[in-house]
């Protein structure tokens, strides 16, 4: 394992790194006084969209080939890149940004989607998990572009991508919105970023809570329900989508 690893302490991560887990968990402290103490209780339970983007990207992949060659893009502050590692695939990590892990079938380079590092059709399967909405905005300290760059970015995919190699996409998605984080996409929009792939499964996933339960949970929605959702903050509706490279 590289030195730099093993310290813990000289790789340049913000000091407000975290892992964005599919759960978050909000506790609240109170006293409790049978024991005489303060002890932490469950508030919430929180669930975001990566309870449906991380299996769906896993799912899509699966019938590869052990050995595959896989491009995780935006892999910073995900564990999506050492899940498919694990399975065995032969893994490339790519962010504008440091990741601190290192595993077996796994590297990590650092770079710009819109200038990918790689030559043409260098491999098998690209992964784009919630991360094509914030290309150009500069909000992660990439930089800040016009407002195509994520047309741009997709183009670099399928350039590096081998002939009917896999692209696994997932989207914020309702009507359609940008704001200095990301940008939410409606089908016009998503159908020209992947107007040069064959889509071949497109599913619509929401936010929803149930009526008589604290915590939400995302379900499954068709296309008419999904692009009435309006989210100018954060994400309540995501599209997933899995196509080949067809140009």
């Amino acid at each position: 394992m590289p030195e730099k690893i093993k310290k813990g302490i000289s790789m340049d991560l913000p000091e407000t790194y975290f892992l964005n887990n599919p759960v978050f968990l909000k506790y609240k402290r109170v006293f409790d006084w049978r024991r005489f103490r303060k002890v932490s209780r469950l508030k919430k339970v929180m669930i975001n969209e990566r309870i449906i983007e991380i299996p769906y990207a896993i799912q899509a992949v699966s019938d590869l080939a052990k050995g595959s060659t896989i491009l995780d893009l935006g892999c910073m502050e995900s564990m999506l890149s050492l899940f498919m590692a694990s399975l065995g695939f032969q893994v490339t990590g790519l962010d504008f940004r440091e990741y601190p892990y290192r595993v077996p079938n796994f590297k990590f380079q650092q770079g710009d989607i819109l200038k990918l590092p790689f030559s043409d059709h260098s491999f098998d399967a690209a992964l784009c998990v919630s991360m094509i909405e914030h290309v150009g905005l500069g909000f992660y300290h990439d930089p800040q572009s016009e407002m195509e760059a994520d047309e741009k970015g997709v183009l670099e995919i399928h350039r590096i991508l081998k002939p009917k190699g896999r692209f696994v996409l997932t989207v914020p998605f309702g009507q359609p919105y940008v704001n200095d984080q990301q940008r939410t996409y409606d089908k016009p929009r998503l159908d020209r970023l992947l107007r040069k792939f064959k889509v071949e499964d497109m599913r619509f996933f929401k936010n929803v809570l149930p009526s008589g339960q604290e915590n939400n949970c995302w379900q499954e929605t068709a296309l008419d329900d999904a692009q009435k959702v309006k989210t100018p903050r954060g994400t309540d509706c995501v599209c997933c989508v899995r196509a080949i490279k067809i140009a």
